[in-house]
């Protein structure tokens, strides 16, 4: 499967491929006012079981992908599947609740506050139990080290004086200074300019890292591998074992100084393709699943599962294709134009999500969700089904239909050729083939060849992706409710300090622009419309074509409790510590 979450895949899974109500997390207007100070680990709305549970025991939860390294901030391992396995062992500072609205973790940090603004200063006091699973305590050098890791400041270097490569830098590039007080223990973060997005930041998509070890190890090269490093915790749980294509394991972290988990041991088992999922789990091997995107014979066969309980959520997820401009056909924007003319996106729909929910239809915008209170349609018609405007823009572009049914370019490599691309997938998902196969009918349709050539998740994203060797490549985002952290995807990729999700080598001084103002706009209405605006860019140049926001499937056995779907980029192992046999 793939998903990528913003600042992480789900597949930035934040993909999962790079997962509502919610209003732009904005800070604190009065100075002095201190945010979230409930414990993430509490309980929180949404759909799920909750109760009384046993100590001990084990729940074995699916996932659809291994992962390419233990590093979940570095550009190339961000993919959902890590950051779920991490949402128990790195520490955040705020955690979203499946309200998608961000709480404290008071077992972290007792208290995040806002104590100037101007210049924006924020303040946080660090639990003085805090300690990693090591022995050494998690203090300021921690938010130091995240902070020179992430801040794209050349300035600062990895081991061996060799740059860091984080997935992204916004908000980081705006901090001025990072400080330490209390033996280590209050943090005081000044920002050069304003960051509405400040709860973000150690939080969702960037966790912190222990500096005592990154900075020994490296930041890009040190959590390749399992091992040492990647066993130290700051949570409830840690890592006790990794085999490549089988599972990973988490037990309770013993040195964790807040409640103990309920479980004994989470089991993260690597089953690949989907379609195994349904049968591990009526064969008891599996607990819990949360498909990329659930086949219709996924979702009968779970169903039909005694004893196990099913929902299905609009999410923060949506799947896509993106166009590789360093292409020279795609590169052309009436060429990209004509593909989304020909991609019929209500067929895919009827065909693939409404069998499973009928409150979903086009995605018209990348940034926001319909589900979000600040979504708009900016798509201006463009991505309307039109074959008949896909063959006219082709022709205009300079190609000439051939006896074959296909377009023959009269210019570039293929002149006088079928013109021909490639689409590329994770392998292995079902619903992701079919729409491949959907799409490839339907540029053929209007006289384009397409191939397919799909690649594992850890390849597919590891490589292919963040080194754009491919023509198209169809994912999913798991987006997040801070929107700053989106920019990374679409700033120009000449930016290469801050735009590294950009695999598309695209690139629009306006849209820069617009970012930079929206990133600094403490308004969130502002924000919200410079957002829109954006988007309507990324509309009128077609970057990207959004297909469908995705409905997410969770499953699990109705033996457990206190299992509580989350749709943001964090999963659902948000509060996998209050998870417990009944």
């Amino acid at each position: 499967m793939g998903r990528v979450r913003y600042r992480s895949y789900r597949g930035y899974r934040g993909y999962r491929g790079c997962t509502s109500t919610l209003t732009l997390v904005a800070a604190a207007a009065l100075v002095g006012a201190a945010v979230g100070c409930s414990n993430s680990t509490g309980s929180a709305p949404g759909t799920g079981s909750g109760g009384p549970v046993k100590s001990g025991g084990t729940l074995t939860f699916a996932l659809d992908e291994d992962v390419t390294g233990f590093n979940s901030i570095l550009e190339g391992d961000n993919e959902f599947v890590l950051v779920e396995m991490q949402d128990q062992t790195l520490p955040r500072v705020f955690v979203v609740q499946p309200n998608l609205k961000p709480t404290l973790d008071t077992q972290f940090v007792t208290s995040a506050t806002v104590t100037k603004t101007n210049p924006q200063t924020i303040v946080y006091q660090i639990n003085p139990k805090a300690v990693w699973s090591d022995g050494v305590p998690i203090n300021a050098d921690d938010f130091v080290y995240n902070w020179h890791a992430e801040s794209g400041n050349p300035a600062y270097k990895d081991v061996g004086g060799k740059a860091f490569l984080p997935i992204a830098t916004s908000g980081y590039n705006q901090i001025q200074s990072v400080t330490g007080s209390n033996g280590g223990k209050t943090v005081t973060v000044v920002m050069s300019k304003p960051y509405g997005d400040w709860q973000s930041l150690w939080s969702q998509n960037t966790p912190l890292l222990p500096a005592h070890i990154a900075q020994t190890v490296g930041f890009d090269s040190g959590f390749q591998n399992f091992g040492p490093a990647s066993q130290v915790s700051g949570g409830p749980y840690m890592i006790q074992s990794y085999t490549k294509g089988e599972d990973l394991v988490e037990v309770r972290n013993p040195h964790y100084w807040g409640p103990p988990g309920n479980l004994s041991k989470i089991v993260y088992r690597f089953i690949l393709a989907d379609s195994q999922q349904p049968p591990a789990v009526q064969n008891g091997e599996v607990n819990l699943v949360n498909p990329v995107i659930a086949s219709i014979p996924f979702l009968d066969t779970v169903k039909s599962i005694p004893n196990f309980t099913v929902s299905v959520q609009p999410s923060l997820q949506f799947q896509h294709i993106d166009f590789n401009e360093s292409n020279p056909y795609l590169k052309l924007a009436s060429i990209r134009h004509a593909i989304a003319y020909g991609t019929n996106r209500p067929e895919m729909i009827s065909r693939i999500v409404t069998p499973l929910t009928t409150q979903i239809g086009p995605l018209q915008n990348r940034i926001f969700m319909p589900t979000e209170s600040s979504f708009t349609d900016n798509s201006n018609g463009y991505g309307a089904f039109d074959p008949a405007k896909a063959k006219q823009l082709l022709q205009q572009a300079g190609m000439t239909m051939g006896s074959d049914g296909y377009f023959h370019p009269n210019f570039g490599p293929e002149k006088g050729q079928d013109f021909s691309l490639s689409i590329s997938t994770t392998a292995g998902v079902e619903v992701r083939a079919e729409i491949e196969q959907l799409l490839q009918a339907n540029m053929k349709a209007i006289g384009i060849k397409l191939n397919i050539q799909n690649y594992a998740a850890n390849t597919l994203f590891g490589t292919i992706g963040p080194k754009g060797e491919f023509d198209i490549i169809e994912f999913a985002w798991v987006i997040s409710p801070f929107k700053s952290v989106i920019k990374s995807v679409y700033c120009s990729y000449t930016d290469t300090g801050d735009c590294q999700n950009n695999w598309d080598h695209y690139a629009n001084p306006t849209v820069d622009s617009l970012f930079t103002q929206a990133l600094t706009s403490m308004d969130p209405a502002q924000a919200a419309a410079l957002y829109n605006q954006i988007d309507g860019q990324l509309w009128t140049d077609m970057v990207t074509l959004p297909l469908f926001q995705a409905p997410d499937l969770y499953g699990w056995s109705s033996s457990y409790a206190n299992v509580i779907p989350n749709t943001s980029n964090v999963g659902i192992p948000w509060n996998a510590n209050q998870w417990g046999a009944k």
